[in-house]
């Protein structure tokens, strides 16, 4: 039976704690050959993190940077895509009732009001957008729908009108509820417009656009004033019906420019924050590249010292082997 002197024993203990520190150095070395990274950063950066610190603090900027400028184009998209939406929905329909007047016949009358109804609701669909459930132009409540129902503001408008017996009354009628704060006003459900958006350091993008811009509420004018047809206004009045479409339509058109204008202004915003997103993550890749560099190991010199480790190791392993087959009569030998 082979017995250890006190002395062999802390021979033994000795090689099992050499064993254990030369099987962690080999685990730390290989982990930084395979990452670049040191398993001691901080004895790496030799106690001092700023570095590393203002890195990580500008890419949570940018993170956040990145996340408003993926919000703002939705955002502007959507309203772009709107404010086209309403262009079509308007030209065809402000030239048929142009004609009406001189060409149309009470008959095409009628089925022009009744095209201008649905296109109202059409309309009002498309300013009620809500992508990703945020209203893009209901300002800052961009939790809730920014107007009504077409019917309830066609409800409005005939109580407005009242007994008006001429197509000017009617368009005068309109045109002062459209601009009443106690009119479309009320009828507007949102809020005011968004605050400018941080997009990139010290840059903001303007997102203020809502259903109360001008150029929406006339469009949107123009629709109910031929829709009103369509809810029995002027009804028997031949003359006056094709006049007030025709006034409709006039309306229609003269909202264009405004239309063209507004798209313009979004588009501008649309380019600002496409740059901004191109700019953000350029900066973010070459953060990302300089962070993979601070206190990041010497290939080179990580693979050499875990080679040198791993033939510590094996000799270790070795000796431990020798060792533990002793005996006296070895000894002796």
């Amino acid at each position: 039976m082979t017995r250890l002197s006190v002395g062999d024993a802390s021979l033994t203990n000795l090689l099992a704690r050499q064993g254990a520190q030369l099987r962690a150095g080999v685990q730390r070395a290989a982990t930084e050959v395979a990452t670049g990274r040191p398993t001691d950063v901080g004895q790496a950066l030799r106690g001092d993190f700023s570095p590393l610190l203002a890195v990580d603090a500008s890419l949570q900027r940018l993170t956040a940077y990145t996340r408003n400028t993926t919000e703002a184009a939705l955002h502007t998209a959507t309203q772009q895509s709107a404010i086209g939406g309403l262009s079509s929905l308007a030209v065809d329909l402000g030239t048929s009732l142009l004609r009406s007047k001189d060409l149309a016949t009470a008959a095409q009358v009628d089925v022009f009001a009744t095209d201008a109804r649905g296109r109202l609701a059409s309309a009002i669909g498309l300013l009620n957008a809500q992508p990703a459930g945020r209203a893009v132009f209901a300002g800052a409540a961009t939790d809730t729908p920014p107007l009504g129902a077409a019917e309830a503001m066609l409800d409005a408008l005939q109580l407005a009108v009242g007994a008006a017996t001429t197509a000017s009354e009617v368009a005068t009628r309109v045109a002062t509820w459209f601009a009443d704060p106690t009119g479309y006003g009320t009828f507007y459900q949102g809020d005011d417009p968004l605050s400018p958006v941080p997009i990139s350091p010290g840059e903001t993008a303007s997102l203020g656009v809502t259903a109360m811009e001008p150029a929406i509420t006339d469009t949107l004018e123009g629709f109910a004033l031929a829709a009103l047809l369509d809810r029995g206004v002027l009804f028997g009045n031949s003359l006056e019906r094709a006049d007030l479409a025709q006034r409709a339509g006039e309306k229609l058109q003269r909202s264009q420019d405004a239309r063209i204008d507004l798209a313009a202004r979004i588009g501008t915003v649309e380019a600002q924050v496409e740059t901004a997103a191109t700019r953000n993550a350029a900066e973010e890749t070459a953060l990302g590249i300089l962070r993979s560099e601070v206190g990041a190991v010497d290939p080179y010199e990580a693979a050499t010292r875990l080679e040198e480790l791993k033939s510590q190791l094996e000799s270790l392993y070795l000796i431990t082997a020798r060792v533990s087959r002793l005996s006296l009569v070895d000894f002796l030998r």
